[in-house]
């Protein structure tokens, strides 16, 4: 049976009065339909759909106000920023590093940087060996206040190996190479920051592919 496909939901406001005023049109002068019977009646159809059209109407006048206020505000506000930093810079061109005077503007203070101080141990440290013969990829979390990291390694199997450098990286992530495959080795890396080297990390082991 065929049925009439409204999908108003799916609809916005314009699609819906597009539907309206198309259905209006199309019913006027349609025989099938008389307009003498039609429920809602013909003028209750134009009266909603005036009142939509109005109502639709309003909103987008509304909407032109308000984006127009916006952009005045904008420029108000950009203006503010202009005056207010160039009054603080007056400020702190008359009485530079006063922190009394300058706390006297009533604008906020910037706070002193706090040394970080010793760097805990890169946390999650990860090894993997790769594609690559002889090639390990290490990774670790990344430590707050690091300007680099120093990365070592041994052989896993044999107590007495003593740690060697690898490398220092500016990045939580190294390739290793040179390996000899089949190799057990054990990784670790440590921070390095303005107060000098953190702590070591846990180790980590991989077998050279």
């Amino acid at each position: 049976m065929t049925k009439l496909k409204l999908e108003l939901k799916q609809k916005n406001t314009a699609e819906k009065i597009a539907l309206g005023q198309n259905h209006i049109t199309s019913m006027t002068g349609n025989t099938t339909y008389p307009a003498a019977s039609r429920v809602p009646s013909d003028v209750d159809i134009q009266a909603v759909q005036d009142a939509l059209v109005a109502a639709a109407a309003a909103v987008d006048n509304a909407e032109t106000v308000w984006r127009q206020k916006i952009q005045v505000r904008d420029a108000a506000e950009a203006d503010w920023e202009v005056k207010i930093s160039s009054r603080a810079a007056y400020c702190e061109a008359l009485t530079p590093g006063d922190a009394v005077a300058l706390a006297s503007t009533g604008f906020p203070l910037r706070g002193t940087p706090a040394p970080i101080g010793a760097l805990p141990a890169p946390g999650d440290l990860r090894a993997s060996a790769t594609d690559n013969a002889g090639v390990i990829e290490l990774r670790c979390n990344a430590v707050k206040g690091a300007s680099s990291y120093e990365w070592e390694c041994k052989q896993h199997d044999n107590v007495s190996a003593p740690w060697e450098a690898i490398k220092t990286s500016t990045t939580a992530k190294i390739l290793v190479p040179a390996l000899t495959p089949g190799l057990l080795y054990a990784f670790r890396v440590r921070g390095i920051g303005s107060a000098g080297p953190g702590a070591w990390s846990d180790e980590a082991s991989e077998r050279a592919p």
